[in-house]
């Protein structure tokens, strides 16, 4: 399967002004064919921001059925590390020129350039230590690290391609008197979501795909630095449709609010990455901005459910679902968590791909009397931040206490734009110390995960209070009631 590239397919680099029409994009994948197939490479990375060759190199790759795996920048070094280590790639590609201490320290040996991007050769060591995929695997997309490893999520061109062509058909009514629409990513494209639906749709659909890296866009690592940027960038260039986490979605309601104006062009916001408010949702719709609520996880080749009802005109019920699952998957509710069939080939380290087997997604969830699917929650303790980040709280909590300085540690921030934590040290241990351990800490985290505040606690958890189990494990529910205001005080109000 080939992402075939119908009239009016169009890239367009916003940076450069450099716009490739259809003959041009299929022009330039062929040229990469070539490069990729000279380099005799099995496996690559991609560690790079938005541009035109990371697309160009992504579809090169899936027309070619090249292992590629794309990392998001403001991945760690340590994650960096993990993912070439378990990948075992004879290339890396990057747009930055990495440090002499970053190369050694990763095995890696400046090669030259590769058109736009840097071209670093793997030794033949790392190599050797790759791990088995299944047959079939094209991509290989890694969780954004709800542990300090991330997991490789092994996918078939099919999948990808399924994926996208049932998101060009459930989203097509809702582009009104548009045959060609326009899209601009505002997400990274290392992100499967935007680079599956924000990407491969758009093009499908004979559209236009706008491009500008994380700079132009407002954003320093996975966090919007420059909100005012962002806006400007949407108002510039008008576009049809966009991709939202929920953090984006408030930052647009809250600068509609005062006196923002929402372009009249779009007509299509997709929402997901963690659960948005009915409140939101209504409030958003308000003030013209066409939201449509989406569900998904990388395993399901990123969406799952998509609403085809905007917010100005559902129920309150259809504004607590994700919509009807996309037409090529199966998906079923076993004993409350739902589950989908075949979505993904296995994970990174599996030799045998998956056969019609179910996956269980650790979320909750019911079907409403319209058959939408409703998200009830997380079986598990995992966190998502309002970006869309996966954070186990566990993890984190593990660094903060593992070097006896801070005797309890409670993260919190599901739903929230950043991390925060309950802390217990002894007396002995001023603020300051406290202060000072985070800063050198959150140097060692993904910019994600790490502690942007903190309140410490006079007294530690116990069984006595009801915020320990017997085996001394937070009980989270009981600790978010016992010190909500401590923690809404930690993320000031807008």
């Amino acid at each position: 399967m080939k992402l075939n590239f119908p009239a009016g397919a169009r890239l367009t680099d916003l940076v450069s002004g450099q716009s490739l029409d259809q003959t041009a994009i299929a022009a330039a994948v062929l040229e990469w064919q070539q490069l990729l197939q000279d380099l005799s490479a099995r496996r690559l990375v991609l560690w790079a921001d938005t541009s035109l060759d990371w697309v160009l190199l992504d579809i090169a790759c899936l027309h070619s059925q090249q292992l590629f795996v794309p990392m998001p920048l403001f991945a760690s070094q340590g994650q960096l590390a993990h993912v070439l280590a378990s990948v075992g790639p004879e290339f890396l590609f990057s747009d930055r020129e990495l440090p002499t201490e970053a190369t050694r320290q990763l095995g890696l040996t400046l090669r030259g350039r590769c058109r736009s991007f840097y071209l670093y050769q793997t030794s033949t060591e790392l190599q050797q230590k790759a791990l088995p995929v299944p047959a079939g695997t094209q991509k290989i997309t890694f969780t954004s690290g709800s542990t300090g490893q991330p997991k490789g999520v092994c996918l078939s061109v099919q999948t990808q391609l399924n994926t996208a062509q049932s998101l060009v058909e459930r989203i097509a009514p809702r582009l009104q008197n548009v045959t060609r629409p326009r899209h601009l990513c505002l997400l990274p494209l290392s992100l499967l979501l935007e680079n599956i639906a924000g990407v491969y749709a758009p093009l499908l659909a004979g559209g236009e795909v706008l491009l500008m890296p994380d700079a132009g866009r407002g954003f320093a690592g996975s966090s919007l630095a420059n909100p005012q940027q962002l806006l400007g960038l949407i108002s510039q260039t008008q576009p049809h449709s966009l991709i939202l986490v929920p953090e984006l979605l408030q930052l647009l309601v809250q600068a509609a609010l005062k006196g923002w104006p929402v372009p009249a062009s779009l007509q299509f916001i997709a929402v997901g990455g963690a659960k948005v408010a009915v409140d939101t949702l209504r409030q958003a719709a308000a003030l013209k901005l066409p939201v449509f609520q989406g569900y998904g996880l990388s395993e399901c080749g990123s969406v799952v459910a998509l609403c085809s009802v905007d917010a100005a005109h559902a129920s309150d019920e259809a504004l607590q679902s994700a919509g009807k699952p996309l037409a090529h998957l199966e998906v079923r509710i076993e004993q409350g968590e739902i589950q989908v069939k075949t979505p993904f080939l296995g994970y990174m380290g599996q030799s045998e791909a998956q056969a019609d087997a179910w996956v269980a997604t650790g979320d909750l969830g019911q079907w409403s009397a319209d058959g939408d699917l409703q998200i009830l929650g997380r079986r598990n303790n995992l966190l998502i931040s309002s970006f869309g980040r996966n954070i186990s709280p566990e993890w984190v909590e593990s660094e903060l206490t593992k070097t006896g300085l801070i005797q309890q540690a409670v993260l919190c921030g599901d739903a929230k734009p950043y991390c925060v934590a309950l802390l217990y040290a002894t007396p002995t241990v001023s603020d300051q110390q406290l202060a000072d351990y985070l800063d050198w800490l959150n140097q060692q985290l993904p910019d994600y995960a790490r502690v942007a505040r903190f309140h410490r606690l006079n007294s530690p958890l116990s069984q006595a209070e009801g915020t320990l189990t017997t085996n001394g494990r937070p009980r989270r529910a009981s600790i978010v009631q016992i010190y909500q205001q401590q923690i809404a005080s930690l993320y000031p109000a807008n």
